[in-house]
């Protein structure tokens, strides 16, 4: 039957005189120690870089289901941009150019003489470029619409005046009326409107870039 060993009794410098069993043992135990503290350096190092790399795996795959979902919509994407594209264009077309302006200031009382309106007056207002309502930075935004806005003053009674505004949104270039105020006058029973009607041209290249020449 074999003996217990204390190992504290082991003087290992007179380790190769001992027996066997208490080599074997010894170095069994020794085993045991290397291979534990081997786990702990290097084992639960690699557990955390693994549990590392599978978290970075999740959020590639969650990465790529997202592009590839944009990238099965990107056809209908491009076609609804191109059909925006065409829309722009379209209204880019109803826009006046600058030698056009005049004429249609010359509808604008064509259509108010035709209801027997009288034209007190045309008076153009201050010029403004069209903004965005989602602007953030209005230094950096591009404006490339100029709003050109005209204070009109026209004088007649409710249904001449109701024609009149039906009229103006047939006009072959946009024109809209806009802060439109209607006063009765008491003298005649007659109704006087004021109003702001803007029409819209779009800047050319060389106008959108003395734009930008002047935010810099």
């Amino acid at each position: 039957m074999a003996k217990n060993i204390d190992l504290k009794a082991i003087d290992l410098n007179s380790l190769p005189q001992q027996s066997k069993p208490v080599q074997l043992g010894i170095a069994g135990a020794i085993i045991v120690i290397i291979l534990i503290l081997a786990y702990f350096f290097v084992y639960s190092g690699l557990n955390g870089q693994i549990s590392q790399l599978r978290e970075e795996e999740e959020k590639l795959k969650q990465t790529y289901t997202e592009k590839s979902r944009q990238a099965a919509h990107l056809d209908a994407l491009k076609a609804e941009l191109d059909s925006i594209n065409g829309s722009f264009n379209i209204l880019l077309k109803q826009l006046p150019t600058q030698a056009e302006i005049p004429n249609l200031i010359q509808e604008l009382h064509e259509c108010a003489t035709k209801n027997g309106l009288n034209m007190d007056s045309v008076t153009p207002a201050q010029v403004q470029n069209t903004e965005s309502d989602n602007q953030t930075d209005k230094k950096s935004e591009q404006q490339v619409i100029q709003t050109l806005p005209y204070n009109i003053t026209l004088t007649g009674n409710y249904n001449q005046i109701s024609q009149f505004l039906r009229d103006v949104g047939k006009l072959s270039r946009i024109v809209t009326l806009n802060s439109i105020v209607i006063k009765r006058n008491e003298k005649d029973n007659t109704l006087t409107l004021n109003a702001v009607a803007n029409t819209y041209k779009a800047l050319t290249d060389a106008e959108i870039k003395a734009q930008n020449n002047d935010k810099k």
